[in-house]
């Protein structure tokens, strides 16, 4: 049982490693503007770039984002704006907000949240 328990942590531990050295960022940033196109793409403008990224689409899969989980991100970030809070975008990849790719060029989030 011992030694069953010991290859099972093994386990786990190389499989969390390589995700460990994949580098991320993350924007904290206020809403400057959500743009929703005829086809459903959604551009923000946020304090972090000063300029549009794409984040997902209403109505096909965009990268691993699902429509439901767009149209869930585009309400969050709608409502951010509209108080005046904070949103924070988290981005797989070497990077910073500054140098964010712009429009369709962007990462995809892997979370768009609220900051409290």
């Amino acid at each position: 049982m011992r030694k069953k328990l010991t290859r099972l942590m093994a386990f786990v531990v190389a499989a969390v490693l390589p995700m460990q050295a994949h580098a991320a960022y993350e924007c904290n940033v206020s809403i400057k503007y959500v743009l929703v196109y005829a086809d459903g793409g959604v551009n923000v403008m946020h304090s972090g770039r000063n300029d549009f990224t794409v984040i997902c689409n209403l109505n096909t899969q965009y990268g691993t984002v699902s429509p439901t989980t767009c149209s869930m991100w585009t309400a969050l970030l709608l409502g951010v704006k509209k108080r005046n809070a904070l949103a924070t975008f988290y981005f797989p990849g070497e990077g910073n907000c500054a140098t964010l790719p712009t429009y369709g060029l962007a990462p995809v989030p892997t979370y768009i949240g609220e900051i409290p």
